[in-house]
């Protein structure tokens, strides 16, 4: 494959003041400390409860250390006066959907709970924003972390297997006790960024051993869609290295082609394999496989409501919206489908749920925040990706843009990611993915400074 040369490379050259901090010296910043300590607490304590035979409502230590990030947050901001852009959204998304919760007879503890889940996360990207200089060859320290962070989560794996942990919910690495949600999540965005990589170079190796890695997890976790989400997430940046090339012509072609293929293939299999084998039609096969992963959901659970499919709950979640113009909207707002045994709290959408937990984020998501509140997160996300594209196009650090095609591929998938699990509260994927977007605006906004100051002066 060949080399990927960007349209032109930003080299700006650092005034004395803006050194950037050397490697050892990174392990002294304060804010780097700061991040480290959220990484332990949400990488390494759930582990280590665990093999204690504690139970996860002792797992205070990611909520303490998000909070101690969140107050020094603030007061840097009131001490330098600088207030991002994304503050002001957050605080006017917090009103809106916060009045909407409280006019739905919701608790404020509740609410607040639900804010906090929301905004944990992002509130970290904020924070990576605000500081002030990052090392110059971070981009390419954080690739590589990537990498060895999914490889360590492999060996804890492996070596939990050698002790008899059986393969399941619970082989996953450092993420604990039925852990595999935030094992996956974390796979798919490394994922992500090894298909980024592959992008910003045109070298395929990390991508070849990323997907290696994934695989031998995600079988030890026993999660069966990995297979399916890796060739989603292939064919999305297939069609970003085309797309950027300006070979739509190609691109048309192959998908003529998959089409022809696709469809020569059915009565192949109908007429050869499925008739003299006496199975059953590919169509009707897959139809049925599909509709039962979709919308097959357990009939009862232990507290005896029943439990939803993803594609069920989906379809339940929107029906549940259409109670009001208000409720279509805006949803039941912040919080209320949030939960927390630990704090004996439930949402006011929960309350009235006779399902109880519907089976995925996007259906949490429709019903807690509406159609206006879906379609706002979905112009979020294109405006985040849009940025990443045009940030990839332009600098010359080619780390900085396997970052942001790679987080350009997550975003577009958010939708899929909310479908199959709950990843908002998968916090070490969140974290990594929330850090590396604050980080590569943070360098968008400096690359930007010089060429405002310079039309100021013409």
């Amino acid at each position: 494959m060949a080399e990927i040369n960007h349209p032109y490379q930003n080299q700006r050259a650092l005034p004395p003041d803006e050194k950037r901090p050397a490697a050892p010296a990174l392990l002294r910043q304060w804010w780097f400390r700061l991040i480290a300590l959220l990484f332990v607490t949400e990488f390494i304590v759930p582990f280590i409860l665990w093999q204690a035979g504690l139970p996860r409502t002792l797992d205070v230590f990611r909520e303490a250390a998000a909070v101690i990030l969140f107050t020094v947050l603030v007061a840097y901001m009131l001490l330098r006066d600088k207030i991002p852009a994304a503050v002001l959204i957050i605080l006017a998304i917090s009103l809106i959907w916060g009045v909407v919760s409280i006019f739905d007879g919701q608790a404020p503890i509740v609410t607040f709970w639900g804010w906090w889940r929301l905004f944990k996360y992002p509130l970290l990207a904020v924070f990576a924003f605000l500081i002030p200089r990052w090392p110059d060859n971070f981009a390419r320290w954080l690739v590589k972390f990537f990498v060895l962070l999914l490889a360590f989560q492999v060996g804890v794996q492996l070596l939990q297997f050698a002790a008899g942990q059986p393969p399941g919910d619970s082989l996953a690495g450092t993420f604990g006790w039925k852990g595999v949600a935030q094992y996956t999540m974390l796979v798919f965005l490394v994922v992500s960024i090894g298909f980024g990589h592959w992008l910003a170079t045109g070298e395929w190796k990390l991508l070849a051993i990323v997907l290696v890695l994934g695989l031998v997890g995600t079988m030890l976790s026993v999660t069966k869609f990995y297979l399916l989400a890796a060739g989603v997430m292939g064919i999305v940046a297939l069609v970003i290295h085309m797309v950027r090339g300006g070979r739509f012509r190609t691109l048309l072609i192959y998908v003529i082609l998959a089409g022809l293929a696709a469809a020569s293939f059915v009565p192949i299999y109908n007429n050869f394999i499925a008739t003299t084998r006496g199975l059953k039609p590919l169509q009707e096969y897959l139809t049925e496989s599909i509709n039962n992963y979709l919308f097959k959901g357990d009939d009862t659970t232990e507290s005896g409501s029943l439990k939803l499919g993803r594609g069920y709950s989906v379809l339940y979640a929107w029906q549940q919206i259409q109670r009001d113009y208000t409720t279509f909207l805006f949803g039941y707002g912040i919080g209320g489908r949030t939960s927390s045994a630990a704090l004996g709290i439930e949402g006011a959408g929960l309350e009235e749920s006779l399902y109880g937990s519907v089976g995925s984020g996007l259906s949490s998501w429709i019903l807690e925040y509406g159609l206006l509140g879906s379609l706002l997160f979905l112009g979020f996300n294109f405006w985040i990706m849009a940025q990443m594209w045009r940030h990839a196009r332009r600098t010359d650090d080619r780390f900085q843009a396997t970052l942001a095609y790679g987080l350009i591929l997550f975003t577009l998938l958010w939708p899929m990611w909310l479908w199959y699990k709950k990843p908002w509260i998968s916090g070490g994927m969140m974290m990594l993915y929330w850090l590396s977007l604050g980080y590569l605006f943070q360098q968008i906004y400096h690359a930007r400074r010089p060429l405002l100051r310079s039309e100021e002066h013409t």
